[in-house]
């Protein structure tokens, strides 16, 4: 099948798929047409505590028992590494760049005993939200062409989309969406989320107690969030602050 006709064939149908599992077996079905026989498409934090809204799906069967009986997603060399890259990545490449250890080196060889021997993982991630990805694995001794594997990539965002819409996250936020914030209140906001205190931020910013409170108060309340926590994430999602706030 044309690759053109496959992606669009793909797209129709998890678009219109009415559960989180029809949407992963369409996706197997498309990337088995690209050379994939094994597939998985996972919120990261699932493993540490499973949820309705978090997403987990694969058919990596016996494999996938091991991996979440014996933790190995504490130490997973693909998953690591789809959180510190954008761009989807060969299990050489992430071999090469992540330069595994001997715990990680020792869950690479025991996935090949397991069939998975050679593999593509696509970062899916949305700021905001879970860490996700999205991985393909054939038991071929070689990967599909790089052609193919850009088409997977291109069906792995697509699915996960479409994942995160059935799991409750929202597919789009409109413009009109983002709350208007004063200079003062996102000043706060950005202290908030690197984690001072409304009473340090009072001090720093030269302002009184109450008044910071006043501000964060007001910021939860134009979010509909009740947390810093959750206050964070949501101005992350719209925009209104970026990783590098969180990180200064």
């Amino acid at each position: 099948m044309p690759l053109n006709r496959l992606i669009r064939d793909h797209e129709r149908q998890v678009r219109a798929a009415r559960s989180a599992a029809e949407i992963f077996d369409h996706t197997l079905a498309a990337a088995g047409e690209l050379g994939f026989n094994r597939l998985a498409i996972v919120h990261a934090s699932w493993f540490i505590r499973p949820g309705r809204r978090l997403i987990f799906h694969h058919n990596f069967d016996e494999w996938g028992d091991i991996f979440v009986a014996r933790k190995y997603y504490r130490h997973d060399p693909a998953l690591l590494t789809s959180q510190r890259t954008n761009r989807p990545f060969t299990w050489n490449e992430m071999r090469r760049t992540l330069q595994p250890d001997p715990k990680q080196t020792r869950i690479l060889d025991e996935a090949v005993r397991h069939g998975l021997r050679i593999g593509f993982t696509v970062p899916v991630s949305v700021p905001g939200e879970p860490a996700g990805c999205c991985t393909f694995a054939t038991d071929a001794s070689e990967l599909p062409s790089a052609e193919l594997c850009r088409a997977a990539a291109w069906i792995a965002d697509e699915a996960f989309a479409e994942a995160r819409r059935l799991h409750g996250y929202p597919v789009a936020i409109e413009a009109t969406e983002v709350p208007h914030v004063s200079a003062r209140r996102l000043e706060c906001l950005r202290w908030a989320v690197i984690g001072r205190t409304d009473a340090q931020i009072a001090l720093i910013m030269d302002l009184r107690l109450s008044t910071v409170r006043s501000y964060m108060a007001d910021l939860r309340q134009m979010f509909g969030v009740c947390s810093r926590t959750e206050l964070a994430c949501a101005a992350l999602r719209v925009g209104l602050i970026g990783l590098d706030d969180i990180m200064s």
